[in-house]
């Protein structure tokens, strides 16, 4: 029995005609740099939501995260070191994206709310042209030779609303404020998200916070 193919989220489907002029993708998805913790969940989300029977397996994820540790600078602190994490996401370029491009069966349509470029399965021969075609590397092959990318869930990513707030900075002795690590926003919007600065806070500890609340007393 042919295993049942991985679902796309899309509200609707539109074929353009080649030459014609496509819409860019208002909102993409972005990534917070260096920051990822490699907790996965974002993975496990995109997975269970394009799974025909609610797979939870990564492997069948529209978005992975690589270890890369080789990217921390030098010069960084052994408390930022460990933070060697790098999101694969599609970048949603401007339409029709490389990947489309290089397709010999037009097995791309468009979702005419997000306009995301998604992959017509039953169109897909699985050639792989569009694997090295993508620029971001950022076309996943599925254990059964399926083409996985992202199609923005439909305007609603599973992976945005999946991502656990990181902290801001390794400080001890300090809270910050927290923000996700992934964002579904127009590029304009993101570049103000992403140079906001965090508000620190003072941490209290377990007895100064007693001694706030009136629990117990100093004997200094």
């Amino acid at each position: 029995m042919a295993k049942i193919p991985q679902k796309e989220l899309c509200n609707g489907v539109v074929w353009f005609p080649e030459g014609d002029d496509i819409p860019n993708v208002p909102e993409k998805l972005f990534a917070l740099k260096n920051q990822c913790t490699g907790c996965n969940v974002c993975e496990l989300a995109c997975s269970t939501v394009h799974s025909p029977d609610n797979e939870i397996n990564p492997q069948l994820s529209r978005l992975r995260i690589h270890n890369a540790p080789q990217k921390s600078a030098p010069q960084k602190s052994a408390a930022e070191e460990v933070f060697g994490f790098d999101v694969a996401i599609c970048r949603h370029c401007g339409n029709p994206p490389p990947c489309a491009q290089v397709c010999p069966t037009d097995a791309f349509y468009y979702d005419p709310v997000t306009l995301a470029a998604v992959i017509a399965q039953d169109r897909c021969i699985q050639c792989m042209e569009c694997v090295p075609a993508c620029p971001f590397d950022a076309i996943f092959v599925a254990a059964g030779g399926e083409l996985l990318k992202c199609d923005l869930c439909g305007g609603d990513p599973a992976c945005v609303n999946a991502c656990a707030a990181r902290p801001e900075k390794i400080n001890f002795g300090k809270q910050y404020a927290r923000l996700p690590v992934l964002f579904h926003e127009t590029q304009t919007d993101f570049k103000a998200i992403a140079k906001k600065k965090p508000e620190s806070r003072e941490e209290a500890g377990i007895m100064e916070a007693m001694l706030g609340t009136g629990e117990t007393e100093s004997t200094a």
